[in-house]
């Protein structure tokens, strides 16, 4: 009968009584936040023959958060828009959306260079003249990449989030998120009224971490006992 090591037999211990903590803590619905990576991927062109709509249901949910159009009819020259649908709403910068960056708060007060709106401040405005050079406007313009910040409204109750934007090059030619852009992922809380960072993630679990910890702590244990038993009394294969 093989005899449990009593180091062991505490890590497991610790183990077992940090597990059903970090599960006790989890039935309790804390807040935390969703990553999600939207398939098929949301795009926009300012370039598009016509109007472009793509729905975006942040939350899963079934309904629709916000309205990604290019070229709404409203403007005469070629542009994108985020629209909020019912009570939602998106941080702007001056006339235009924002393009936060990594590492702003996104919460009921922001920095203040930014605002939160309920319009449709456009992504971008792209003028064709007669120069081959397109005239372009907005926070996004000459940019590979960018966040926009969001506020989707539920019962009353706010939960924020971000936007990951980027315009890949084409041809060996940078990006440019004023005429074109994807939405590749975006981020928000589900504890609501609660801030977020641009580009905050979700953590590893709490359960994830002590697995992680007591392995090592159990593989260099082990490690440790080979190295005090003599060469000849180890098991051979």
């Amino acid at each position: 009968m093989t005899k449990l090591n009593p180091n062991t037999m505490r890590v497991w211990g610790l183990i077992l009584t940090l597990g059903f903590s970090a599960l006790a803590e989890s039935i309790k619905g804390q807040g935390t936040i969703v990553y999600v990576t939207p398939q098929p991927v949301p795009y926009y062109s300012a370039f598009y023959p016509g109007t472009l709509d793509f729905n975006l249901d942040i939350d899963g949910d079934g309904t629709t958060d916000f309205i990604l159009r290019s070229n709404d009819p409203g403007w005469s020259i070629n542009n994108t828009v985020l629209i909020p649908q019912g009570g939602n709403s998106i941080v702007s910068m001056g006339s235009y959306l924002a393009n936060m960056n990594n590492g702003d708060v996104i919460g009921s007060s922001l920095d203040p260079v930014y605002q939160w709106s309920q319009g449709n401040p456009p992504l971008s405005l792209v003028a064709l003249l007669l120069d081959p050079q397109p005239v372009e406007e907005g926070n996004f313009a000459y940019q590979e990449s960018g966040y926009i910040g969001f506020d989707v409204v539920k019962n009353g109750m706010n939960y924020y989030g971000w936007i990951s934007v980027s315009s890949p090059g084409q041809g060996g030619l940078p990006g440019d998120a004023a005429t074109y852009g994807e939405l590749v992922n975006w981020a928000f809380q589900t504890s609501p009224n609660t801030p977020i960072l641009v580009g905050q993630v979700p953590e590893p679990s709490t359960v994830a971490l002590i697995i992680v910890g007591a392995s090592v702590v159990l593989l260099s244990g082990k490690r440790k006992g080979q190295e005090k038993c003599p060469r000849d009394a180890r098991p051979t294969a």
